[in-house]
């Protein structure tokens, strides 16, 4: 099997239509028949169900799908190594999760990129779960993930801890001397879905079940305008709202008889050459 053919089945799987297909690949209806045949001729079971109403993936068909993206995404990684060898000293392949790359990461990395041209970065944002399988298939050198994972051939190490801070824009100052548990159900909360190891449903447990939020989102970082626009409150990592609170863009309140657990993020290796560097810088910043 080759790459066409496995990108017109995974298209075809998203699609669940030949002329749609054919029509984004820039090829003949004929064509995709024909690859979609020779790879179920190749693994020897059908891979989709067909009729004129509708096109399913077979039981089969299902678990080979995660195989053809698996298959492709070691391709490309290969590609683009062995490519880089020829511009590059060293190629590092970081893997990590949107918030802790907006905490942790972002301005570190370029300030890392800047400094060492020689080095070339392919950064990879996803949840932390995927990011251990692709460590585990080598298509990542590092992942920081809020999962601690340790295997054989991959390390696992304390990157960082964060604590949580309730806020809300300056104006609304009714909670500025401080909050009780209690007082929570009558704020306009923004709900974030932390990934957080149980921190995430500690919070939503501080609400009663079905709790209408006025906003929910999964990504810590994009409460942030509606936040300092005075949407309402939010526990968000300080990290994200430190530079906010210290511009007067976010007020922090106080929390008067409960508290929040801390967040703590890991550093997963398979020890690539030339992450040594890397990672001393990541850990100085």
């Amino acid at each position: 099997m080759n790459t066409d053919t496995l990108q017109t089945f995974l298209l075809l799987a998203e699609l669940k239509n030949y002329t749609h297909t054919a029509n984004q690949l820039f090829v003949a209806q004929s064509t995709v028949s024909n690859r979609i045949q020779e790879l179920e001729a190749e693994l020897g079971k059908p891979l989709f169900v067909r009729s004129r109403k509708q096109l399913r993936l077979t039981e089969q068909g299902e678990r080979f799908l995660a195989y053809a993206r698996r298959i492709l995404e070691l391709t490309q990684s290969a590609a683009e190594e062995l490519n880089s060898m020829s511009h590059y000293r060293f190629s590092l392949r970081i893997g990590s999760t949107n918030t802790i790359y907006d905490c942790h990461l972002s301005r570190r990395l370029v300030d890392y990129s800047l400094s060492h041209p020689e080095t070339r970065l392919n950064i990879v944002i996803g949840h932390s779960h995927a990011l251990i399988q692709m460590l585990q298939d080598h298509t990542l050198d590092m992942a920081f993930s809020y999962v601690p994972y340790a295997k054989k051939g991959i390390e696992c190490s304390l990157f960082a801890t964060d604590e949580l801070l309730l806020v809300t824009a300056p104006q609304n100052r009714e909670y500025g001397q401080g909050i009780l548990r209690r007082e929570l159900t009558g704020i306009p909360y923004l709900y974030c879905d932390f990934p957080f190891q149980e921190v995430g449903s500690y919070i939503r447990d501080l609400f009663p079940a079905g709790h209408a939020f006025p906003l929910e989102i999964d990504r810590s970082a994009n409460l942030l305008p509606f936040l300092c626009g005075g949407k309402g409150y939010s526990f968000l990592p300080a990290s994200i709202v430190r530079d906010s609170i210290d511009r007067g863009m976010l007020l922090p309140i106080p929390l008067l008889d409960f508290s929040i657990p801390p967040v703590s993020c890991y550093l997963l290796t398979c020890g690539a050459a030339g992450s040594d560097s890397l990672l001393a810088a990541l850990r100085e910043g």
